[in-house]
């Protein structure tokens, strides 16, 4: 069914029209329903689609005071504070990277954060609903679960109407938004780069189930058929089940993977279970763990921890990775104005910090990764800023608290650092009294001896004799873990292939040695201190997936898969035979090079950058050669060029680079240059056949004449692939090398390198083509 296109602007204003009645609204609202459309919230904003960068910290909105306050979750601290008398008790404040916005029952409240002045309200596509707010990749998120509704706030804010009952929502770390259709079984996903949701899955209707995000993948866990779904743009991939444990279709799922395992919450039977999805082929055993007796209503991960609240009577407790109690907490609460008493709540920041308010929001507990937990008052002119606006209370008014367990009572789990063992005390000896005068024992007439003292008496030890205290035991080795899972996976296309971008993974105790990926049709393995990795060679028209996982000495980290990217159409090859084509002006060079095939596009230009193949466009040709000024003598600089073509549907496609490290010279001369390009076609074994095989011809002039130098090609997956071929210029130092090094590397960086004794050259860098 194809979703029939609203206006955006006129839409806008229906929904942010204060007075409307609510019957034109409901109108409106229900055409939506139907159709699962989306449409954009305001005319403001630019489409950014580059960058996030996670928003650290929590707000929280104080009703007795009517003001909301900036909680910093890594020092426990109120950084910030503003009024906002018009919001809720209850009320919960999410933010982007540039508002925050506070959502109450029948109202949305926004503010600036960098001048903290609020702007004028948002109405809210339903009423007399508590929203379900969330946070990740700069963007944050209200979801009406029983209106079915959503509202994404942001650079590209957007309204969403998917139709409810909703279950409990997620978004993954890349901020892609994923809610379940109870009704339907739909599962719909609405990525951060989209306007529209869509629903590629469908969990089989009358199943039970929740959804938890593992880095930036979304999963279903059906708790009917005790099954999990793996999620994505296309559909949904079966996984493992859920083991040999006792589930009920009412548990509750965690939104958030602890350690690369699913956390379920039995709380019928008031057991945690922590069930490994990371290994679908040989999953470790769940781990099974009691839990003190309570009716816990939410819960959430940090990481490597896990929070759980019995929203009713106040109670928390926090777990370990391990499903060990880390410790617990009461979050009292008390009526606003006569009214009942609102419920404590939890939330997961887009720092995975989890934070833990009481009703009113003049308490919060922060919940970091590994469980432990810090108090902090919030706007009560203590640690938690000033009410600058409410009269001081009397002393004997009963103020909410947060009760941290007596610590006799706090059970610590076990961490991947072992505590230190601390060696039994050893009591000094006691001070000897001073001796009563008696007569030596060798002396006649001695009464006593020192093996018979007198009754009564205190034995003076020996004064030469001295207690040492015994050797304390070393503390046993800490055992390393396995990684965690890689943060932020995201893929895009660039130079006909896609570069993968992620986060450094938990390292767990043990030092990450390398972050392995894998696609349909390939794989690579990077170094532990790499974020990046670029897949040439991708087929066209054609969807990837990449799936990356870290590795350290205790075994391979949870898997995390990408985005999924497509390269429409053929880009244009690298540039051939990139060369300096003139030199000897100062701060100035003239590149060179031969027009390489265009793809499925049209010519456009040529453009050069400095630095990088990412750099912004420093020159740009629409023949074969430029000159770049500015430059400093004898500093050498990497040079960039590509080809920009226009294909039929008018998109511009960015071709591949070709690239040359070169510098300017204040005095003419023969410019000494070492080029590399595809020769002609060959077959050589059974490894380098046609059409993808064929010669890297090396073209060398004003070397040095009559002097031997060595040639090695390279690919940046193969590295130095041959041992080399090693030849004698000419008398003018010229030499061709048409036939010595067959090479089938397809979508790879392809170079050689000459030395000689003035040192080594290394010529343009290209991608391989097959010749098709």
């Amino acid at each position: 069914m194809r979703p029939i296109p609203f206006r955006p602007r006129r839409l806008t204003e229906l929904l942010r029209r204060r007075g409307r009645s609510e019957a034109t609204l409901a109108a409106v609202v229900a055409g939506c329903v139907a159709l699962m459309s989306v449409v954009v919230l305001t005319g403001a904003g630019s489409p950014d689609n580059g960058v996030k960068f996670t928003q650290s910290g929590h707000w929280v909105y104080n009703s007795v005071v009517g003001r909301i306050f900036h909680l910093d979750g890594a020092t426990g601290k109120v950084d910030a504070d503003t009024e906002v008398k018009t919001a809720s008790p209850g009320a919960q404040v999410v933010q982007t990277d540039k508002q925050g916005y506070v959502l109450s029952r029948s109202r949305i409240d926004q503010f600036g954060k960098s001048d903290l002045t609020v702007l004028d309200p948002v109405q809210p596509p339903a009423t007399n609903e508590q929203p379900v707010g969330l946070e990740a990749a700069g963007a944050a998120f209200a979801v009406y679960q029983q209106a079915g509704r959503v509202v994404r706030f942001g650079d590209k804010e957007t309204i969403a109407f998917p139709g409810g009952p909703l279950g409990d929502p997620i978004v993954t770390s890349d901020g892609t938004l994923w809610v379940h259709r109870v009704g339907e079984g739909d599962l719909c996903r609405l990525p951060m780069t989209a306007d529209r949701m869509s629903c590629p899955a469908t969990a089989p209707k009358g199943h039970k189930g929740a959804l938890t995000a593992v880095g930036a993948n979304a999963v279903f866990v059906d708790l009917t058929a005790r099954q999990v779904y793996t999620l994505n743009a296309g559909g949904m991939d079966t996984g493992p089940d859920l083991g040999d444990i006792d589930v009920p279709d009412d548990a509750l799922v965690a939104g958030n993977d602890v350690d690369g395992r699913l956390a379920i919450v039995d709380r019928t039977h008031n057991k945690l279970h922590l069930v490994d999805i990371s290994h679908p082929d040989k999953p470790e055993a769940p781990i099974s763990t009691p839990l003190p007796k309570g009716n816990y209503d939410k819960v959430a991960s940090s990481g490597d921890g896990l929070a759980l609240l019995d929203r009713k009577n106040s109670n928390l407790i926090t777990l370990g990775r391990d499903g060990k109690k880390v410790d617990e907490a009461k979050l009292p609460s008390r009526p606003v104005g006569g009214r009942e008493k609102p419920e404590a709540n939890l939330y997961r920041g887009d720092d995975s910090r989890v934070y833990v308010e009481n009703g009113i929001g003049d308490r919060a507990v922060v919940v970091d990764r590994d469980g432990e937990t810090e108090s902090v008052d919030i706007g009560t002119g203590e640690d938690g800023g000033k009410p600058t606006t409410t009269p001081k209370k009397p002393e004997n008014t009963a103020r909410p608290t947060i009760t941290p367990p007596a610590k006799p009572k706090t059970t610590v789990p076990p961490r991947t650092t072992p505590p230190r063992t601390t060696p039994p005390r050893t009591k000094p000896p006691r001070k000897p009294e001073t001796p009563r005068k008696t007569t030596p024992p060798n002396r006649p007439g001695n009464e006593h001896t020192p093996d018979k003292p007198d009754p009564g008496k205190t034995k003076t030890p020996p004064p030469t004799r001295k207690t040492t205290p015994p050797t304390p035991p070393k503390p046993p080795a800490a055992k390393p873990g396995r990684p965690g899972a890689p943060l932020n996976v995201a893929a895009r296309i660039i130079d006909g292939g896609a570069v993968v971008t992620w986060g450094a993974a938990a390292a767990h105790g043990a030092t990450i040695t390398s972050y392995k990926l894998s696609w349909t049709g390939g794989s690579t393995t990077v170094s532990g201190a790499t974020r990046s990795a670029l897949i040439p060679g991708l087929k066209t028209k054609t969807a990837y997936y990449f799936t990356i996982y870290a590795v350290n000495s205790a075994g391979n980290g949870p898997a995390v898969k990408s985005n999924r990217v497509e390269l429409k159409w053929n880009s244009a090859e690298s540039p051939r035979e990139l060369l300096v084509k003139d030199d000897g002006i100062s701060g100035r060079l003239t590149l060179g090079w031969m027009q390489p095939t265009m793809g499925d596009g049209t010519f456009l230009r040529y453009e050069v950058s400095i630095g990088s193949s990412t750099a912004p466009v420093r020159v740009r040709s629409t023949t074969t050669s430029a000159t770049i000024s500015g430059l400093t003598d004898g500093k050498y600089s990497t040079f960039f060029v590509r080809a920009i073509t226009k294909a039929s549907d008018g998109q511009e496609v960015v071709g591949k680079y070709t690239s040359l490290s070169a510098t300017s010279v204040s005095k003419e001369q023969p410019t000494k240059r070492v080029v590399a390009s595809r020769g002609d076609g060959t077959t050589y074994g059974d490894n380098c056949q046609h059409p993808e095989c064929a010669y890297i011809q090396v073209r060398i002039e004003n070397l040095t004449p009559n002097t031997t130098y060595s040639i090695k090609p390279y690919t940046s997956e193969w590295g130095n692939f041959n041992p080399g071929y090693s030849t004698k210029t000419d008398a003018q130092g010229q030499l061709l090398v048409p036939d010595q090094f067959p090479c089938s590397a397809v979508g790879q960086l392809t170079w050689v390198t000459v030395q000689g004794p003035e040192g080594t050259y290394t010529s343009n860098k290209f991608f391989w083509k097959s010749d098709t």
